[in-house]
């Protein structure tokens, strides 16, 4: 299903920042009109200075009125939404018991509730605009079960998701691609301390998972890693399990720790 981006329209959640910021930038300069969605007003208008393409819209993806006002809104601005990108979310803490029930939850409800939110409130425009494409950012985090258990668990999910109605959707024209950063350095999802090491070119940017996204809206592809050669311990972790569980035991992420803890749009 061939897809020409200019003159469409796309919704961008968490785009006050990090990935969601590049994502609706660089769709923008393709010449799309870019719904911008996240909390932060100020960076939304900040953002919308720079870009005459983007429009910023205020809303919190884990409240189901708001989400459903804002596909209220975007049909009777623009009649129609061909993209959506469910960018926003949150790392997470780690799971080590009742105290961390709260965060654990909320984590859930940002990455994975909030994804079912969106899907389910642009649905019908989706259709409506087909050729269309939704593409859920996921993470690496999703297929290997490493960091913390939260943040892997809503991933996991929206993997599942991405599959699932990929297959359902299909029928309606819309494709459902699952997007699997491994590392990114955001805001949100700083990796300071992985820079600082001899790893450090093993972190990616903002604009890698852009350029990923506009790639699988062009294509329609249910499925990119980026970047790419993150596919390996994916691989490995099904090829190989035995071997793959012994080296990620003696990783730093496998205690599901993070840098810090924060909790942004990415």
């Amino acid at each position: 299903m061939s897809f020409e981006p200019r003159g469409k329209v796309a919704v961008v959640t968490g785009a006050s920042s990090g990935i969601g910021a590049a994502t609706a930038a660089r769709l923008a300069r393709l010449g799309m009109t870019v719904v911008a969605v996240a909390r932060r007003e100020d960076r939304l208008h900040e953002l919308a200075a720079a870009h005459p393409g983007i429009r910023p819209y205020v809303a919190d993806i884990t409240d189901q009125a708001a989400v459903d006002r804002l596909a209220a809104w975007v049909e009777t601005q623009f009649g129609a939404c061909h993209v959506l990108v469910n960018n926003a979310g949150v790392p997470g803490r780690s799971f080590r018991g009742r105290d961390d029930l709260d965060d654990t939850l909320h984590t859930i409800e940002v990455n994975l509730a909030g994804p079912i939110r969106c899907m389910a409130a642009f649905a019908s425009l989706l259709e409506a605009s087909a050729p269309a494409r939704v593409v859920n950012v996921a993470s690496v985090a999703g297929k290997l079960g490493v960091g913390p258990a939260g943040y892997a668990a809503s991933k996991f999910g929206l993997v599942g998701l991405s599959e699932a109605t990929g297959l359902s959707w299909a029928r309606k024209g819309i494709t459902v691609c699952e997007l699997n950063p491994g590392f990114i350095h955001t805001e949100g999802f700083p990796k300071d301390s992985l820079r600082a090491s001899r790893l450090g070119r093993l972190v990616g940017t903002p604009d890698d998972v852009a350029r990923a996204v506009h790639d699988v809206i062009l294509s329609g592809a249910p499925e990119r890693t980026v970047p790419r050669w993150y596919r390996i311990p994916v691989v490995l972790r099904h090829a190989a399990t035995p071997v793959y569980r012994s080296l990620v035991s003696r990783m730093g992420r496998a205690s599901g720790a993070r840098d810090r803890d924060r909790d942004r749009d990415r």
